[in-house]
This record gives C-alpha cells, structure tokens and sequence, in this order.
C-alpha cells in the first residue's frame, strides 16, 4: 500500500462516526470495561439519518454571527436556555470574569488585626 492510500485510508477513518457501547464487567469496579459493540457511520450519512441539513447548520452559524455583529462593542455572555432551544446575550462589564493573580492567595493578618 503507498504513502497516499495509506492517508485516504487514515482520512476515511477519521471521516467516520463511531458509536462504542460498553459496559462493566463488575457493577461496583469503575476501571473494567467491555466492548459491547461498535456502530460507524460517515458524516453525511449520520447527519442525513438525524434529518440535519450541513448548509443549515451554516445558515444557524450566520445567523448567530449576524445577532453578535448588530451589538456594540463590548464583551457579553452567551447563555442558552435549558429548557427552550432560546440563546440569549446579555451584556456584562469589561473586567467581568477577569481574575487577578493576588486574588487567588489567602489574605495575610497582620499582628495587629486579631
């Protein structure tokens, strides 16, 4: 087999889905597993048994791009609902989530501060 099989070979098995059921072979031991089976399936084939449409999913990646872009400048939070297929944005403040490395060490007490 040369070189290039050998990479379309590797590529169509990246290429595939693989679904792997397993289960422990002891109920109350974390560690052993068994291989129960294997189902593979290639992409379009997976995303056409699931209904899903490749140019939609770029259409909803748009879409999303086009609601951040309409937003002034500023940084934000994306949050979906759990319990709805809803994404909402919300607006937070600059330094939000930002961490400075002092914050992380335990305040030290001085003699005088019992």
């Amino acid at each position: 087999m040369g070189k290039s099989e050998r990479i379309v070979k590797h590529i169509a098995r990246k290429l595939t889905a693989r679904f792997r059921f397993v289960s422990r072979v002891n109920p109350k031991s974390a560690n052993d597993h068994v291989v129960l089976g294997v189902l593979g399936y290639k992409p379009r084939e997976f995303a056409s048994q699931m209904n899903l449409n490749l140019n939609n999913g770029w259409a909803i990646v748009r879409t999303f791009v086009d609601m951040v872009m309409r937003e002034p400048d500023g940084k934000y939070v994306l949050v979906k609902d759990p319990n709805k297929p809803t994404l909402r944005i919300y607006s937070v403040p600059l330094n939000t989530f930002e961490e400075d490395g002092d914050d992380m060490e335990a305040p030290l007490m001085e003699e005088n501060e019992e």
